[in-house]
């Protein structure tokens, strides 16, 4: 008799229960999980509890275990409820940190070369420059040595000797015989040395400057001073808080750079052990900050 009492008491319950499945439909299906929940029901006074994984969904001595889905069914969903009005719009979030600066991009190739850019306009005459002062007379130069005297002429041939007149008396004393004739004349003697220098003359007038010609054509643009400069950027360790970068095969590093945090001691030209005797790669040294927090550039020319 207590028995069926127990059990018209559960039976009442469960009525219950189902009665208000239409209600709760909407709501449980559209959480599935819980109606695969588990519930315990009292078999003395038809109390009901729902029991969890944690208890490994089984009742104890005087419960029985059901699914809630047994008790109240799978509901029909209900029509959609009118969407709310949106609340106020929440405070402004403090600013985020600085993003890490970009790597710098490639270098881009060589320009062609531009053409040849006109003859320019032959510029106006010039005006004529004024007349120069007339220059100081020199010194006169010093005087020249004499020159050698020259060799005395060689000495004529004597005259024939005229015949003896007849030996006449004593007359009187005759004229005097006409004199022979003259010799022929010596060789000329030798040039003697040239006179000195005469004194300079006075310096003449400037004469008016010429007009300005006319402006040359533009030559050609140079060839670059560099080309095929390339830039690596990365770094690897070389040592504590050391990072070096390398330039590819067949290329040496002109100068580098670097994005690093903390403080940096040292930046120059090295091999890829850091080593500033090579010409090969580009390291900095770290004084703080992360080790390796950061990028090393090298900028890279050919080496033929």
């Amino acid at each position: 008799m207590r028995n069926k009492k127990v059990w018209w008491v559960a039976a009442a319950c469960v009525a219950i229960l189902a009665a208000s499945s239409t209600a709760l439909g909407s709501s449980m299906i559209q959480n599935k999980r819980f109606q695969r929940t588990f519930v315990c029901v009292n078999m003395h006074n038809g109390l009901i509890k729902v029991i969890s994984r944690r208890q490994h969904n089984r009742c104890a001595t005087g419960w029985k275990r059901y699914r809630v889905s047994d008790l109240f069914g799978h509901g029909m969903r209900g029509v959609r409820g009118v969407a709310g009005a949106p609340g106020p719009a929440g405070p402004a979030g403090p600013q985020g940190p600085a993003g890490a600066a970009g790597a710098n991009g490639a270098a881009g190739p060589a320009g062609a070369m531009g053409p040849i850019g006109p003859t320019g306009a032959q510029g106006a005459k010039g005006d004529q420059g004024a007349q120069g002062e007339t220059g100081a007379q020199g010194e006169t130069g010093a005087k020249g040595e004499a020159g050698a005297q020259g060799e005395p002429g060689a000495q004529g041939p004597q005259g024939i000797q005229g015949e003896s007149g007849a030996n006449g008396a004593d007359g009187a004393k005759g004229a005097d015989g006409a004199a022979g004739p003259a010799g022929a004349a010596g060789a000329a003697g030798p040039a003697g040395p040239a006179g000195p220098k005469g004194d300079t003359g006075a310096a003449g007038a400037a004469g008016p400057a010429g007009p300005t010609g006319p402006a040359g054509p533009k030559g050609d643009p140079g060839a670059n001073g560099l080309s095929g400069v390339i830039t690596v950027a990365g770094g690897a360790a070389s040592g504590d808080k050391q990072f070096t970068v390398n330039c590819p095969a067949n290329y040496f590093a002109i100068s580098g750079g670097f994005s690093i945090q903390g403080s940096v001691t040292a930046s120059y030209r090295s091999n890829a052990s850091g080593d500033p005797a090579g010409t090969t790669s580009w390291t900095i040294k770290q004084s703080s900050g992360a080790n390796l927090s950061g990028t090393v550039y090298v900028y890279c020319a050919p080496s033929s």
